[in-house]
């Protein structure tokens, strides 16, 4: 059976897609020609793997779509014109409709394929078989594809696909890492450098209290310290990652189911401080004071994002984690980073305290000028909601935050306030910065429920969604 094409519906103009897109590669700098070995890598391993004649790694740049990295291209035929310009019109390449629906596209024979039969891959470069799975930036941008190609009509395996996503997954965040940490200087990008300099520029209000010199060096070297630590940590990392990425795979000799849950076990961790260490360095980007960055946000994404990255801890607690969205609209104007940020310390709260077997459950849906997030834990045999030991506490403590920031308190009041916070546990933590983060968009944090039904965090932020904004 053939799979069928599904493309996102698009609440924004063409043009505005198109825009969007380009931003995106240029910012990566992926407009200019230059050789990338992770691309080069993720061509030749998937075709190994995948035992395909021809494997690409390519960007849509505007109306054409470019070649950045190719194996066996020379299956197209010697005299094809692919191989002398490395670039095909978007007319003519299978990739636009992976870039479009953001999804894996599998044409297992072409001939019988009544959409894809008349097209030039096929007529002129005999192409009976094809899978592209999509190369998403980190902001949720699709600027690519990863695809490979046979000469005779064949299958492909959910596992095989599962592979390919996540070969196309680790190649371009392996580039953007190495990307951001080699333009660490470049102000336009967001970068580790970029971020601790926001924090830093933070300290002269703490001078402005009455603080000493020496202890406001002593913060500037701190973070300046962790700045560095966490380039040289994701460095080896990446390598980490990747080569257990192609070992469990089994391509150099086979391995035994144990060596596998080993293989398994580094992976996952790596995934995980990776996710850690991304969320570190994004802390710098929160800015102190109540000034939102508003731009056009796909929630969709954003729950995508959030799901990828604590899909492993939750795991790790024997936890599945689940986020769905209520139908309707998908764009609305917000701070990007803080509402992304606000729901993953929120799940990460919960995740923290979960009891193995619960089943995390985070939902979006909004009303005319506000978004409502609700996260809530499950459990087969020991009821739904927040663990009770815990609900004091937290309805405790976010009633504490938001009387503690009203005007009217004294400095000696917010001075043991501030004392106690460092005595907090982690998801404690987790818990009053999400608040704060809430705050910084006028939004609020509350714990709702009864004992008897159970308790659950609901997070209100206003907003507009894009159809009222473009009117």
């Amino acid at each position: 059976m053939l799979t069928p094409l599904f493309c996102h519906w698009h609440n924004e103009s063409p043009e505005e897609r198109k825009n969007r897109h380009q931003e995106a590669i240029a910012r990566l700098e992926l407009n200019k020609n230059k050789v990338i070995p992770m691309f080069d890598e993720a061509t030749q391993i998937s075709a190994r793997v995948l035992n395909a004649p021809i494997c690409i790694l390519g960007i849509l740049h505007g109306e054409e779509y470019n070649f950045k990295s190719g194996f066996g291209v020379a299956n197209f035929g010697f005299n094809s014109e692919l191989i002398r310009s490395r670039k095909i019109p978007k007319e003519d390449s299978f990739a636009t409709y992976v870039i479009d629906s953001k999804k894996p596209l599998k044409i297992e024979n072409t001939l019988k394929d009544s959409f894809f039969f008349q097209n030039v891959l096929v007529q002129h470069h005999q192409i009976k078989a094809y899978l592209g799975v999509p190369l998403i930036t980190a902001e949720g941008e699709c600027i690519g594809c990863l695809e490979i190609f046979d000469l005779e009509s064949r299958p492909f395996s959910d596992e095989q696909i599962e592979y390919f996503s996540l070969t196309a997954r680790w190649c371009i965040a392996e580039y953007e890492r190495d990307f951001l940490i080699n333009n660490a200087q470049t102000p336009q990008n967001i970068s580790y450098e970029s971020n601790i300099n926001q924090l830093s520029s933070s300290l002269q209000t703490l001078s402005d209290h009455n603080l000493d010199y020496q202890s406001t060096y002593s913060i500037n070297l701190r973070i300046k310290l962790v700045n560095q630590l966490i380039q040289k940590i994701s460095l080896p990392l990446t390598s980490v990652i990747g080569m257990s990425s192609v070992l469990k795979q089994g391509i150099y000799g086979k391995i035994n189911e144990k060596q596998l849950e080993y293989l398994n076990i580094i992976y996952d961790s790596g995934q995980e401080i990776t996710a850690l260490l991304d969320e570190i360095t994004s802390l710098g980007v929160i800015e102190n004071n109540n000034n939102l960055e508003l731009s056009l946000v796909d929630i969709e994404i954003i729950a995508g994002q959030i799901t990828q990255s604590l899909q492993i801890s939750a795991q790790n607690k024997q936890c599945s984690l689940r986020i769905s969205l209520e139908p309707g609209e998908k764009l609305w104007y917000l701070d990007r980073e803080k509402i992304k940020q606000t729901i993953y310390y929120l799940v990460t709260t919960i995740i923290e305290t979960a009891r193995p077997g619960g089943n995390i459950q985070v939902h979006f849906s909004h009303q005319q000028s506000e978004i409502k997030i609700t996260t809530i834990i499950k459990h087969p045999w020991l009821g739904d909601g927040i663990p009770y030991e815990k609900t004091e506490s937290y309805l405790k403590a976010i009633q504490r935050y938001y009387d503690t920031d009203k005007k009217n308190k004294s400095e000696e009041q917010i001075k043991s306030y501030l004392d106690e916070i460092k005595t907090c546990s982690y998801d404690m933590i987790t818990l009053l910065f999400s608040c704060h983060l809430a705050k910084l968009q006028q939004g609020n944090i509350k714990l709702k429920g009864t004992p008897e039904l159970g308790y659950r965090f609901e997070v209100n932020i206003p907003t507009t969604p894009h159809h009222l904004e473009s009117h």
